[in-house]
C-alpha cells in the first residue's frame, strides 16, 4: 500500500469530519466522534491521517475550499488521531504508507505539524517497532531522522530524542537482520553534539546521549572519553542554557554510573556547577548544575577527602542561593496580612493522603528531609526548586563535613541574621535548619545564644521568617531533647503560641513543629509537662483554623494519642471537635481520610472511654470500606467504573483497628454480632489487594482481631488467612511493600499462639525459616525482627519444628538473638524468648551453642523480658549451657540477673 493514491471524497468526508470534532458545538463534536470511531474501521483511514498530517499543505483540493490556518488545525488533529490509533490495535492496519511517508511532516515550516509528526514517529518506534525489530522500514527511518538532524532540523532531534527516551535499550538489539543501531547512534550524537548545528540540536543530541550513560552499553564505553571531552569542551565554550542544562543531567548521569570518569576532574567540574548556580538566567538551568553538587555529596563512592577541599567555596554559592527569588519576595510581601479567618479555596488544599500506617512497622521507610521541606515554606513554595536542593545539599555536605561547614558558614548567616531584608534573616534561618541534624555536636556552645534569638523571630514582622522559624526549631528538636531540656519549654511554649498565629502559612508551619517535638518526646514527658497545656492549644487550633491546616492538625492529635493514653479532658476537649467535623463530612470527602486515621489513633487511646461513640464510628467505616471493595470487586470485570481511591479503604481498616485496640475484647459483638463473620471475607479480599498500603492496614486489622477476640472466630476463614500471609512474605520482593510484610508477619505470630496451627505449622515454618535464614535474600532488617519474634511466638506450642532442620545450627541461633534482642515491646519479646527457650531445650544436645551467641542470648533476655512466664525453662536451658557460661566475660548486670535467676 505504499503506492497507496487518496480518494477526493474520501479525503474530504474524512476532513469535514475532523473540522466537526474540532467545533464548539458539543453536539457536533459528538457526532463526529462516532464518526471517526467508525472510520477506524477502515483499513485506509490511517493512510489518510498521514497524508493530511504530511502532505496537506502542498493539496490543492483542500487548500481551495478551506483557509490556511482551518488546514493546519486539520492536520494537527490528523496527527493526534493518528497517534491514538497506534497507541490502540495497530494490528488491523496496513502501515506501509505510514512508514515510508510519514517522515515528510518534519520538512514542514509550521512548528506544530513537524512537533506532532515526532510524536507519531516516537509512537511507531514505541508500539509497531518494539515489536517488528526486523521490518527494515525501521532502520530506515532511524538514517531518515539521523541525516535531517545533521542538517540541523530541530524537529527530527527532538523526535530522536524522545525516541531515545522511550527505547533505548531496544537499539542494543539487532534490527532487520545483523544491524544493531546503537554503534550508528551513538557516534552520530556525539558528532551532533559538538556541531555547528543550533544550540537546540546540541542539547538534542547531548540529551540523546544521557539516555545510553545508565545501559552501560560498550557502544557508548569505548567513546565515553570521547563524550567527557565534549562536554568539557561544550562547558567551557557553549554559554545556551539549553546546552548546559543537558551537561550538567550528563554529569549526574555520569557520576551515579561511572564516578570514576569524573574523579580526576573534579575541580573543573565543581567549579563549572557553582558557576552555573550563581550565573544562569535559567531557574531550571541553575537547579539542575544544583543537583549535581546535591549528587556529588551524597555519592558514596566519592570520598570525604575528595569532598573536603571544596567545602570553602561550595558553602558560600549554597548560603547565597536559599533566598527566594525576587517574584517568590513580591508575593510574599504583597500578601504578609493576616488571613486566618479566610476560608480555605479548595484549589489551594494539597490533594490529601493517607498516612501508611505507623503500627507494627518499624522500618523507618521514609523520607525525613523532604518531609521536613515541605513543612518549612508554606503554601508558596511547594515544588522542588534551587532554594530546597541548596538546603538539602547543605544538610548532607554538614552530615559529612560538619566541622568545616560550620567554619565557613557561621560568620556568614551571623552576620545575614540581622540583616534589614526579611528574606535574607528568613534565608539565614532555613541554613541553620539545614546545618542542624549533620552539625549537632559542633553547635552546642551556639545554641544557648542561637535558641533564644530563634524564639524571637517567632514574632518576627514578616510570616515567611516565622514560618521558617517554626521548622528550623523542630530540627533542634534532638538536641533539646537529649541533653538540653532547659530549652524544652520556652520552646514548646513559644509554638504553641504560633500555633493561633493570625497567618495560616505559620499556623501550619508551627503545628507541624510541634508534632514533631511530640513524636521525638518521650511518653513519660508529653505525659507530666505537655499533656494539659496541648489539649488546650489544639482546643482552640480546631476553632481557628480552616481546612487546610485541620489535616496537619489531626496528624499532631493522633501523634499525641499514641504517645499517651488520653484521658476525660480529652474527651471534653478534643474529641466533640473531630465528632463534629467527622458528621460533616460525606463518605466519599478526602478530608475524611486524615480525620479517619486520626479517630484511629484516638480511639486506640481512649479505650474504653470511646465506647459511647464506637457504634456509630463504626458503621459509618464498615459502610466506607464495604462500598470501596464491592466497587473493586464489579471494576474487575467493568473496567469502566468509576473506584474509590484506596485511602479510603486504608482509613477505614486503620479506624476499625484502632477501636479493637481501644475497646479490646468487648467490641466483638460490634463487628461480629451474633457471631456473624462477613466482616472476614471483606477482610480476606483487602489482604489481596494489589496496593500495598490497603495489604498493610489489612494485615494490622488481622492481627488486632486475633489479639482481641475468640480464636473461634477466625476458623471458617483461617486456611484462606494463612494462604494471603504465605503469599505476602514469600512473593513480596518489593521494598515499598516492607511495612506489608511486616504486619503480615505479625498478625502470624498472634494467630500462632491463640490458635493450635499443628495441621497447617510445617508448612509455615518453611515459610518463615526460608525467609529468616536465606542470607541472600536482601530484607529490611525490620522484617527480620518480626521474624524472629514470629518464631518465638509460634515456638511457645511447636518448639520441635524448629528443633531440627535449618534453624538447629548456632549461624541461625546467633542471628535470631541479635534481631530478637532489639525488640521494643516487652510482651512481644517475651513471648519470643519464652518460644525460643523451648526450641533450645528440645534440641538435640550434641547440636553445642558458642560462647558468642550464648552471650547475644543472655544480653538479650536479661533485658525488657518478663522471664516468670517461662522461668524453670530458662533455668534449664542455662544449666544445660553451664559450663559455656562459665567462659563468658560477663558484665555486673549480666551477672545479676543470672543471681536472681539461681535465687527464684
Amino acid at each position: 500500500m505504499s503506492n497507496w493514491i487518496r480518494d477526493d471524497t474520501s479525503l474530504l468526508q474524512i476532513v469535514a469530519v475532523i473540522a466537526d470534532s474540532l467545533s464548539p458545538m458539543q453536539e457536533q463534536r459528538s457526532h463526529a466522534s462516532g464518526l471517526l470511531e467508525s472510520f477506524k474501521m477502515q483499513t485506509e483511514f490511517l493512510n489518510y491521517l498521514c497524508y493530511l498530517l504530511t502532505e496537506a499543505d502542498t493539496d490543492t483540493l483542500l487548500n481551495s475550499q478551506y483557509p490556511f490556518l482551518d488546514v493546519q488545525n486539520y492536520r494537527a488533529a490528523a496527527g493526534m488521531i493518528l497517534k491514538n490509533c497506534l497507541l490502540g490495535d495497530s494490528r488491523s492496519y496496513d502501515l506501509d504508507y505510514v512508514k515510508k511517508n510519514i517522515a515528510k511532516g518534519l520538512l514542514t515550516d509550521v512548528p506544530l505539524i513537524s512537533n506532532i509528526t515526532g510524536i507519531v514517529i516516537t509512537t511507531l518506534f514505541s508500539t509497531y517497532y518494539r515489536k517488528n525489530r526486523e521490518d527494515p522500514t525501521g532502520v530506515e527511518l532511524l538514517s531518515q531522522l539521523l541525516a535531517l538532524m545533521a542538517n540541523g532540523q530541530l524537529a527530527s532531534a527532538k523526535a530522536l530524542s524522545k525516541i531515545m527516551e522511550d527505547n533505548a535499550q531496544l537499539f542494543l538489539l539487532e534490527w532487520s537482520g545483523l544491524v544493531k543501531p546503537m554503534d550508528t547512534l551513538v557516534a552520530s550524537f556525539l558528532s551532533f553534539s559538538i556541531s555547528d548545528s543550533s544550540p537546540d540540536v546540541r542539547a538534542e543530541a547531548i540529551k540523546c546521549l544521557n539516555q545510553v550513560i545508565p545501559l552501560q552499553t560498550q557502544s557508548f564505553i569505548v567513546r565515553i572519553d570521547e563524550f567527557l571531552s565534549n562536554i568539557f569542551q561544550l562547558a567551557q565554550n557553549d554559554q545556551s542554557d539549553i546546552v548546559v542544562l543537558q551537561i550538567c543531567i550528563s554529569l549526574i548521569e555520569l557520576l551515579e554510573f561511572r564516578p570514576d570518569k569524573l574523579i580526576n576532574h573534579l575541580s573543573g567540574i565543581i567549579g563549572f556547577a557553582m558557576h552555573v548556580i550563581s550565573s544562569s538566567s535559567s531557574q531550571e538551568t541553575a537547579l539542575k548544575a544544583a543537583e549535581f553538587l546535591l549528587a556529588f555529596a551524597s555519592n558514596s563512592y566519592i570520598p570525604e577527602s575528595n569532598v573536603k577541599p571544596f567545602i570553602n567555596d561550595v558553602v558560600p554559592v549554597l548560603l547565597s542561593k536559599m533566598a527566594y527569588d525576587e517574584d517568590e519576595i513580591i508575593v510574599f510581601e504583597a500578601s504578609n496580612d493576616d488571613d486566618a479567618e479566610l476560608e480555605d479555596r479548595d484549589e489551594d488544599i494539597k490533594p490529601a493522603t493517607a498516612k501508611k500506617s505507623r503500627k507494627r512497622d518499624n522500618s523507618g521507610v521514609d523520607d525525613e528531609y523532604a518531609d521536613d521541606e515541605d513543612d518549612d515554606v508554606g503554601e508558596f513554595d511547594t515544588q522542588w526548586n534551587l532554594r530546597k536542593c541548596c538546603a538539602a545539599t547543605l544538610d548532607v555536605l554538614t552530615s559529612i563535613l560538619p566541622r568545616d561547614v560550620l567554619f565557613i558558614g557561621f560568620p556568614i548567616l551571623r552576620e545575614r541574621l540581622s540583616s534589614e531584608h526579611w528574606y535574607v534573616r528568613e534565608a539565614a534561618i532555613l541554613a541553620f535548619g539545614a546545618m542542624a541534624d549533620g552539625g549537632m555536636r559542633y553547635f552546642a556552645d551556639q545554641l544557648p545564644a542561637l535558641i533564644p534569638f530563634l524564639l524571637e523571630k517567632l514574632n518576627d514582622k514578616w510570616a515567611p521568617v516565622r514560618t521558617i522559624t517554626c521548622w528550623t526549631l523542630s530540627r533542634f528538636s534532638t538536641w533539646i531533647l537529649a541533653d538540653n531540656t532547659q530549652f524544652l519549654m520556652p520552646v514548646l511554649e513559644s509554638l504553641m503560641n504560633s500555633l493561633l498565629d493570625k497567618k495560616k502559612m505559620v499556623q501550619e508551619a508551627s503545628i507541624s513543629s510541634v508534632a514533631v517535638f511530640i513524636e521525638n518526646c518521650d511518653a513519660e514527658i508529653v505525659e507530666t509537662l505537655l499533656y494539659n497545656d496541648l489539649l488546650i492549644k489544639f482546643d482552640e487550633c480546631f476553632q481557628l483554623y480552616q481546612k487546610k491546616n485541620l489535616i496537619i492538625l489531626y496528624d499532631a492529635v493522633g501523634r499525641l494519642a499514641e504517645k499517651c493514653e488520653f484521658d476525660e479532658a480529652a474527651m471534653n476537649s478534643i474529641l466533640p471537635h473531630l465528632i463534629k467535623n467527622w458528621g460533616s463530612l460525606s463518605d466519599a470527602d478526602k478530608e475524611l481520610w486524615p480525620l479517619l486515621e486520626c479517630l484511629s489513633y484516638v480511639a486506640a487511646s481512649l479505650g474504653e472511654k470511646f465506647a459511647p461513640m464506637a457504634p456509630e464510628v463504626y458503621h459509618r467505616a464498615w459502610r466506607i470500606l464495604v462500598h470501596c471493595v464491592e466497587l473493586e470487586t464489579q471494576s474487575q470485570s467493568d473496567p469502566s467504573m468509576n473506584v474509590p481511591e484506596k485511602d479510603f479503604t486504608v482509613t477505614s481498616l486503620d479506624l476499625i483497628g484502632g477501636l479493637i485496640q481501644g475497646l479490646g475484647p468487648s467490641s466483638q459483638e460490634l463487628l461480629f454480632p451474633g457471631g456473624d463473620r462477613s466482616a472476614l471475607q471483606v477482610l480476606a479480599q483487602c489482604l489481596q489487594d494489589p496496593v500495598h498500603e490497603v495489604r498493610q492496614s489489612g494485615f494490622a486489622l488481622l492481627g488486632d482481631i486475633a489479639y482481641s477476640y475468640e480464636p473461634i472466630l477466625l476458623s471458617q476463614h483461617l486456611v484462606q488467612f494463612l494462604n494471603c500471609i504465605s503469599t505476602e512474605i514469600m512473593h513480596n520482593d518489593d521494598t515499598e511493600a516492607t511495612p506489608s510484610i511486616n504486619n503480615a508477619v505479625w498478625a502470624l505470630g498472634l494467630i500462632s499462639e491463640r490458635i493450635d496451627l499443628a495441621e497447617y505449622i510445617i508448612d509455615l515454618s518453611r515459610v518463615v525459616l526460608d525467609s529468616f535464614c536465606d542470607t541472600t535474600r536482601v530484607l529490611h532488617s525490620s522484617v527480620v525482627d518480626n521474624l524472629a519474634a514470629t518464631i518465638g511466638r509460634m515456638a511457645k506450642f511447636h518448639p520441635e519444628v524448629f528443633a531440627a532442620g535449618v534453624f538447629a545450627q548456632d549461624a541461625s541461633w546467633a542471628r535470631w538473638c541479635e534481631h530478637a534482642s532489639g525488640l521494643s515491646d516487652v510482651e512481644e519479646k517475651t513471648a519470643a524468648y519464652y518460644g525460643f527457650v523451648k526450641i533450645m531445650n528440645c534440641t538435640d544436645t550434641g547440636r553445642a551453642m558458642s560462647s558468642s551467641t550464648l552471650h547475644k542470648f543472655l544480653k538479650g533476655v536479661s533485658h525488657d523480658v518478663d522471664i516468670q512466664e517461662f522461668v524453670e525453662d530458662l533455668y534449664g536451658f542455662l544449666m544445660t549451657h553451664s559450663s559455656t557460661l562459665q567462659m563468658l566475660k560477663l558484665s555486673q548486670e549480666e551477672m545479676s540477673f543470672l543471681g536472681q535467676l539461681e535465687q527464684g
